[in-house]
This record gives C-alpha cells, structure tokens and sequence, in this order.
C-alpha cells in the first residue's frame, strides 16, 4: 500500500473512531418507544395508555407506540416487558393486578418487585358495582339481599381470575356472606358486554370501563368502591355507604421498565411524566373516561407504594380466599 493511501485509510479509521461514542451518546430516546399494555383495548390502563403515550410521546419527541398484549391477568405482557432490554425503549403500564398476581399464582414468571423499575404513578380510581339497565336491582342492598335469598343464582363476570374485578366482588361476596358464581372473561370490557346479552347479572369493573355504558343509559351502577363518592357521578353511593364499618378498594395504574434501568433514564421518564400531570395534558385526557390522576413524589416514593400495595392485597386476598383454585 503506498503510503499517501495508508495516510488516508489511518485518517478515516480515526475519525470513525472518535465519531463512533458520539453516535453511542445520541440523547435518548432516538427511535420510537414500544408501551406494552398487558390488558385489552378499551380498558382503564390501555386508556391510560393511549392518553400517556400522546403526551409524552410529544414530550420526548419521539412516538409510544402502545402494544396490546392481554392474557392470564395481565401475566403475558408483563412477562414481555420483563424480558425485554432495560434501554428505556420498552415500558410498560401496569396496574393493580400486577401485585395481586403474586398472590394468586404459586409459579408466576417473575417477580413483581425485582423484575422491574417502577417509575411513576400515572392514573386510578374506583371500581363500580354495576348492572343491566333493565335489573330490578336499585341499590347494591338489593344485589345483595337478592344474592342471599337464592345463594349461587346470580353470575358476575371479571377480567378473569385475579384481576381487580374478580377480586373486588370477592371482596363484597366475603363481606357480606352473599354468595354468586364468577363467570372470568379475557378482560375488563367483557364484563359490560356479558351484562348487555344476559351471560352475567352484575360486575364490578373500574369506573373508566363503565363510563360509557353509564353515560349512555344502558347500565345502571348501584355503588363505588372509593371512600368518597366520584366527581364524576356524585349521585352514585359509595359501598362504604351502604356496608359499613366501610368497603373500599382504590385502583392504580403505572408506568414501569424492565429491572436495573439506569437511573437517569429513570429520573427523565419520571420527570416527563411529572410536567404532563402538573401543566394538566395528561389530566383532560385521562378525566374523559372518568379516571382521576395519581401523583408520586419520586420513583422511589412510588416503589414503595407498590411494595405496600403487594402487601396490603396479599392480606385481603387471605381474608376472602381468593386464589387460582377459588371460582
């Protein structure tokens, strides 16, 4: 090789190393986000989904592209969102139902605190006990004094063994000694259309899943989980109302990573997230199907909700009796 052609050849190997970190450093992210929902569409976290990934795709400037993977209670996307790369391009929105999967299955797939960062409470609200619009039932007294008069004649549907709809009429069922067959269904949206052709009598899903239906006259709902009644509904009774020494059961949905993300990818995501909630883009969108903001103070402030949520659900699901083998 002549040596002004080996100059030229060294020259350009040089500068394609000193420009090779700089492409490595390109700011994040520089490609689109993938959002994994492990739930249908039409659910209250794939509605949180959809509303974050506007904002924040937005705020990032690049796109969320939200993935739906529903099945086993939310088990298979979460599964997904584990395994993938903890580079800030694969998140996830998870919900209640990810720290009540660990009570309710003995072989789960990961675990629910080492397995991923949890990074910032996005959305909540309560569930609402609902039925057809055409039910004889006026109040959930009447349910469930209908429930105990013929035990096991009434079905009330859910989002399938361990969701929060199962769960919360469970709940109910133990508390008040009533007694209904559970009908499970791939998820939360099934629970209004079972009702509308006559599979179920009742059920009890989060609120943003029955705003619609409720808006529009088709069922009726006879109470809310929340210890305060909704802005949305005041009309509507709370279940602490009508059961005391009270019932209550919030719900939450969040934004987490695969585990060891690094921390200032962490810190971005939670501050983005942070700027949307106070400037209220993120809230306008959420409030459309009736579901109410949630706000932690750091990653780790919303860490340890989630560590106190597995805790406090582990408890009530002893208390009832809730697992795999329940119905």
């Amino acid at each position: 090789m002549k040596r002004r052609t080996w100059l030229a050849v060294a020259s350009a190997a040089a500068l394609s190393s000193l420009l090779a970190p700089a492409r490595a450093a390109a700011p994040y992210p520089n490609r689109p986000v993938r959002l994994i929902v492990p739930f249908l569409p039409g659910s209250s976290p794939d509605n949180t989904a959809r509303a974050l990934a506007l904002e924040l795709g937005q705020s990032l400037g690049q796109p969320l592209v939200v993935e739906n993977m529903p099945g086993a209670g939310g088990i298979i996307g979460a599964g997904a969102l584990k395994r993938a790369a903890a580079d800030g391009y694969t998140l996830g929105i998870l919900a209640n139902t990810h720290v009540i999967n660990v009570h309710m299955h003995r072989n789960m797939p990961y675990d629910p605190a080492r397995d991923f960062t949890s990074i910032a409470a996005i959305s909540g609200g309560p569930s609402v006990l609902v039925v057809p619009a055409a039910a004889p039932y006026k109040t959930a007294s009447d349910l469930i004094a209908a429930m105990k008069r013929e035990p096991g004649a009434l079905n009330y549907g859910s989002g399938g063994k361990g969701s929060i709809a199962h769960l919360a009429v469970e709940a109910l069922l133990h508390q008040t000694g009533a007694r209904a067959v559970h009908i499970p269904y791939k998820g939360a949206p099934e629970i209004i259309s079972a009702m509308l052709s006559g599979q179920t009598q009742f059920g009890m899903p989060v609120l943003a899943t029955a705003t619609h239906f409720l808006r529009t006259g088709q069922i009726r709902a006879l109470a809310v989980s929340s210890s305060a009644r909704s802005a949305y509904f005041p009309d509507i009774p709370t279940l602490a109302e009508a059961l005391p020494p009270g019932f209550v059961i919030d719900n939450w949905s969040g934004l987490f990573a695969p585990a060891r993300l690094p921390q200032e990818l962490t810190r971005r995501l939670f501050e983005a997230v942070t700027e949307l909630q106070r400037n209220g883009r993120l809230d306008a969108l959420i409030k459309a199907s009736s579901g109410e903001l949630r706000l932690s103070a750091s990653p780790a402030e919303f860490n340890a909700m989630v560590a106190a949520e597995t805790v406090r659900y582990g408890k009530l699901i002893r208390q009832v009796g809730a697992n795999t083998d329940a119905s």
